[in-house]
């Protein structure tokens, strides 16, 4: 979803307006290296760094659902998320656990919020989530140097504050209560 962003564009977030130290899809290490770099990062950002997580946990069985660089994926979130300054939850799975969350939901797939306790968790909702919303929450946060406001479920006001309904421009005939009453 990220990559589709028109505006700004997702090449020019990643090369000129943020650094990306580790991304297992579009890097270029894999195992062992990979695992230096993410070990590196968050060493050397200590408190600065911004975790972006797609996908949920599973929590059951001590999380062995999902294994990420040899442990469980629940581990590592919460190994990475320790030096974070703030998580961004990209997608449904990650903000609010999505179908893998439904009952009767074996693995105990669950939110990030759920795992992830003392930090700030910026939602950015949808499957998949809205490409320039995804690149306007990373574009604020380098710009002005603070995470967004957030409404009341954890989500970027700047883009969640008003309904699709609101701006409709077929909004004045609902006003007007013009409907189709039958076909």
């Amino acid at each position: 979803s990220f990559i589709r962003s028109a505006y700004p564009l997702a090449k020019d977030v990643v090369l000129s307006m943020i650094s990306l130290d580790y991304d297992d899809t579009i890097m270029a290490a894999a195992g062992y290296q990979a695992e230096a770099i993410l070990k590196e990062t968050k060493e050397k950002h200590k408190g600065k760094y911004i975790l972006a997580v797609e996908g949920n946990p599973p929590l059951n069985e001590g999380g062995m659902f999902c294994i990420d660089g040899g442990r469980p994926f629940v581990e590592k979130l919460k190994w990475m998320a320790e030096g974070a300054l703030a998580v961004i939850a990209w997608g449904t799975c990650a903000s609010s656990g999505c179908v893998q969350a439904a009952t009767p939901n074996p693995t105990e797939a669950t939110p990030i919020d759920k795992v992830i306790r003392d930090k700030p968790i910026i939602k950015v909702p949808g499957c998949p989530p809205i490409a320039e919303v995804m690149t306007g929450v990373v574009t604020f946060i380098t710009t002005f140097g603070k995470l967004p406001e957030l409404d009341h479920q954890g989500r970027p006001k700047m883009f969640y504050s008003q309904r699709i309904h609101d701006k409709c421009y077929r909004r004045a005939h609902f006003d007007a209560g013009q409907f189709v009453e039958e076909w």
